[in-house]
Order: C-alpha cells, then structure tokens, then sequence
C-alpha cells in the first residue's frame, strides 16, 4: 500500500513541501504566481528558516495556501507547523557560543595598559579648551543654541500630533457620513456592497458574529462605510487590492480566495489589514 502523500513521515515540514513541489513539476516562479507569496518566504519554509518568514498571522496562511496548490491537507501542514516551530526556536536558543577561556585566563594576568586612556583624557581636555574659546571669540552662547532646537523639536513634535491616523479618520468619516454606531445600526437594513466581478484577482468574503461596521477601499474606488448585523455575510471582489477597517476586537471571520485570513490581535480602536499585502511580507 502506497503511503498518504498528505501525510508527513520521516522528513521536517521543509523537507516534505520540498518534496512535493518537486514531483509536480513546480519551480519557485510557478509557486510564487499561482499563491503570491514571494519567492524568499517559499524559499524559508522549505529551509524551515522560521526566523525569517513574517508574523505568524501570516506564516499560517502561506503555509495553507502553500498547502492547497500542492493538493496537501492545509490542516496536516498547520499541525506539523506548530510542532516543529517551538522546537526549532528552542534548539536555536540553546547553542551558546564557543570561548577561548585559555586566552581570557591569558588577558586577565596581563598588566594592564593605561596609554590609551591618557590620549583620550589629553584630547577631551583640549576640546574643551578650544571650544570655550570659540564661545567666547564668536559670542556663541551653546545653552540658548540647545534651547531653540529642543522648543523646535517640540513644535515639530506638536505638528505631527495633529496629523490624522487612520483610527481618527475613521471616527471623523463616520462623524461627517452619520453613519450609525452599534447601538442603532438596526437602522440600516441594506448595507453596501460591491458587485462581485469574474475577472477581479481576489475575492474576499466576511461573515459578522456581532454587529460591526466596516470600512472599505477597493482599488482606486471611493472609500465608504457599511454596518453589518449579526449573522449577515458580505463578499467583495477587488483587481488589484482592498483594505479592511474593523473595530480592534471583532469576531468578523474573513477569508481571501477561499483560504482563511488570522486576524491578529490589536490593542488599538480599530485594526486594519492591507490584502493581499499583508500576506505577501
């Protein structure tokens, strides 16, 4: 009986994704056009080079899509993922670097030289005096110098406090559209969505666990607001990108292309993800 091709016996993950791209055929090119993961990270999860492949928000969809083009179990890859990533990160954390301790024991019975250390003293000294002298010649005072470019750095400080975030121009958007809040989103009964095209690239759908408004920029079309209530699905289809404005803790579920997105955890009042760039890092 031939054994499982999803099944990973004998081998690290690496080593069995390797395996599988190989007898279809597949060189990095054709993996990076059909899942758009860079060839750098296709080429760290064949190396089982975990330290240099994105969050691990990201690491998990790569490994599913991954996965999904080379007709593997995405939940078989993911299993053998999380085991073998600890052990890999405790492994690495274990190797302590070789010591001379012949040379160390040498350097300690030396006499110590102390040269080096009067050049240095001689010429701060002698810094020191050429600098009060050019205060004095040129009238310079350095406190008032320093003072002004601490108040300009405060100011610029200041300025750039102003500046919008996306957290603020979401709430200002909703301010300026009297886009209801979750306490009487009840009033919309039609939320907006963009008609899905055949021949757009990605194709996102979202399913709502709890009432929750959205903000979208699909391609080079105008943003806009939408509230969803509990239970409702919404699909939306973009060519070239599409950016997500959630509330920070959502229970949204989200999948592009079919394959599921982890949204990470954030402290902030509203999380956004950039698709499909924030998988593609």
């Amino acid at each position: 009986m031939s054994p499982d091709p999803n099944e990973i016996t004998g081998e690290s993950l690496g080593e069995h994704l390797r395996n599988a791209r190989t007898s279809k055929g597949f060189d990095f090119s054709n993996i990076a056009q059909e899942t758009k993961i860079s060839i750098k990270n296709i080429m760290a999860m064949e190396e089982n080079n975990y330290e240099a492949l994105p969050a691990d928000v990201f690491t998990r969809g790569f490994y599913s899509l991954y996965a999904s083009l080379l007709c593997l179990d995405p939940a078989m890859v993911l299993k053998k993922y999380d085991d073998e990533k600890p052990i890999s990160k405790k492994n690495s954390g274990n190797l302590l670097p070789a010591k001379n301790y012949s040379r160390e024991y040498g350097n300690m019975a030396e006499r110590p030289n102390s040269l080096p250390f009067s050049y240095i003293g001689v010429s701060v000294l002698l810094t020191l005096v050429f600098g009060a002298f050019f205060c004095w010649y040129f009238s310079w005072n350095p406190a008032t110098y320093l003072s002004g470019k601490i108040r300009m750095s405060q100011e610029t400080t200041q300025q750039k406090s102003l500046l919008k975030s996306p957290e603020k121009e979401f709430f200002e958007l909703q301010k300026m559209l009297s886009i209801p809040t979750t306490s009487n989103a009840s009033e919309i009964k039609h939320p907006f969505t963009t008609p899905v095209v055949s021949t757009d690239t990605y194709l996102v759908k979202a399913q709502f666990n709890e009432t929750t408004k959205v903000t979208l920029a699909i391609d080079d079309k105008p943003v806009y607001d939408s509230v969803f209530k509990k239970g409702e699905n919404a699909v939306w289809s973009a060519k070239n990108k599409i950016n997500i404005t959630l509330p920070g803790k959502t229970a949204t579920t989200i999948s592009l292309n079919n394959t599921p997105i982890h949204l990470p955890k954030t402290n902030n009042t509203t999380l956004t993800i950039s698709l499909p760039n924030d998988i593609q890092e």
